[in-house]
């Protein structure tokens, strides 16, 4: 009986064990970590236009029906007060589990420790990549770290209206026009469309200037992010002049006319006629513009320095990441990767961010896309015809930089409170001691 007893006791003890490393074994899954009685809840943060909105909160629904053990909680905003909302977040350790991250403020943010490292989800399989070219993946990269995933490539460009163009029986620029056909064309269409409308929205902001730079083959930093990477202040003196003559001759619209737009595409001057070009643009914001405006627009390269390099490269429109107070890397991870590779959820987006990512995607976008569509599919690769390799992500500092640039530069010359002389000199002075920080 005692040998019975004891037999019996082994057992139960053997089932206890098998069931509870059964019960274990079911917590992994197939999903890295959770099965699909464990909810995950996720936030995740963007900035962009109502049309992003709309198009992001339908592919999360997607995937929350596709994945119903994961609850994604949105927030969204426009451009203007993202940056001070993730601020504030990171401040108080509550960034959400997935952000949208851009070019210039990767470095920032992976310095302040705020992003995760995502290169071990590659790793495991989380977050396939297997089907992105490096030149696509590299942009997220800091010493060989993952930290961001492009979810849209773009180019710096100019929006225009060949309709108004025509009416004003003005010809279209041609690739390889200079600073000075832009101002002559800028006036031309000025004259010819009426009181109150303007061949051209100027753009006296820092994405313009760093352009301008890339073709006098400088950056706006140095190599070290420790101060400036032009010592000539006369290049922002020229770069500002361009817009002063513009705006003292008529060329231009006054800041009345554009500055109320604010970060917000669907508010440009172009959407109601009141200007024919936006001097500073992206081609991924194309689609949003034209569903603004509710008719054709178009794109076409930047302004060629005669002699010049390249100034135009081919960006990542926005990556997203996962924010380092994230408990749950690896399931935000796994979106990222749905984001990037699922069909279903790209044919929602429409690349609206941008040239998708994911080979098979981008050739399945492409041949079905809308006219607005192929339109920044082919500028993309006009734009890569002038382009050169990408400058280094922005320092530590360069939020600041650019903060000072446009109230302390780019303002006061749209309303003629500073000389181009000045402004360069001010601008020097306060970025330098900005970058100095980063010694």
């Amino acid at each position: 009986m005692h040998r019975k007893r004891k037999y019996w006791i082994a057992i139960i003890l053997l089932c206890l064990t098998v069931g509870m490393l059964a019960g274990c074994n079911s917590k992994k899954g197939n999903s890295g970590g959770k099965s699909d009685g464990d909810q995950v809840e996720l936030r995740m943060v963007w900035w962009g236009s109502q049309d992003r909105h709309d198009r992001t909160l339908k592919v999360i629904d997607q995937y929350m029906e596709e994945n119903p053990n994961v609850t994604i909680s949105p927030e969204f905003t426009g451009w203007d007060g993202y940056w001070e909302k993730m601020a504030t977040q990171a401040a108080g350790g509550n960034l959400p589990d997935i952000v949208q991250m851009d070019y210039k403020y990767l470095s920032e943010y992976v310095g302040k420790g705020l992003l995760a490292d995502l290169n071990p989800f590659v790793e495991n399989g989380a977050l396939d990549l297997s089907d992105v070219e490096d030149t696509y993946i590299n942009g997220g990269k800091l010493d060989d770290n993952l930290y961001a995933v492009n979810i849209g490539a773009n180019a710096h460009a100019i929006l225009l209206d060949k309709a108004m163009f025509e009416k004003a029986n003005v010809p279209i620029l041609e690739p390889g026009y200079t600073w000075e056909d832009l101002k002559d064309v800028a006036q031309q269409l000025s004259d010819n469309l009426g009181d109150g409308v303007y061949g051209v929205q100027p753009h006296a902001g820092v994405m313009g200037f760093k352009h301008y730079l890339r073709e006098h083959g400088k950056w706006l930093y140095n190599d070290e992010g420790t101060g400036l990477g032009y010592e000539d202040d006369q290049l922002l003196i020229d770069f500002l002049q361009i817009t002063v003559d513009m705006l003292e001759s008529g060329a231009a619209a006054p800041p009345d006319v554009f500055k109320a737009a604010g970060g917000n595409v669907e508010q440009l001057p172009i959407i109601n006629e009141k200007t024919a070009i936006v001097t500073d643009f992206h081609s991924n914001q194309l689609i949003a513009v034209e569903a603004a405006a509710g008719r054709p627009l178009d794109l076409m390269i930047q302004p060629m320095l005669e002699g010049g390099e390249l100034g135009h490269y081919i960006k990542p429109g926005q990556f997203l990441s996962v924010s380092a107070h994230s408990k749950e890397q690896e399931e935000a991870a796994k979106f990222i990767s749905y984001f990037t590779n699922s069909i279903e959820a790209n044919e929602i987006l429409d690349a609206e961010r941008g040239v998708p990512i994911a080979t098979k995607v981008r050739e399945h976008l492409k041949e079905k896309a809308s006219e607005a569509g192929k339109k920044m599919f082919e500028y993309v690769e006009l734009a890569g015809e002038y382009s050169r390799e990408i400058d280094p992500p922005d320092p530590r500092g360069s939020t600041e930089i650019e903060t000072l640039f446009e109230n302390e530069v780019a303002d006061p010359i749209y309303y003629g409170e500073i000389t181009p002389e000045k402004a360069a000199e001010n601008f020097r002075k306060k970025a330098s001691d900005i970058l100095a920080k980063n010694k």
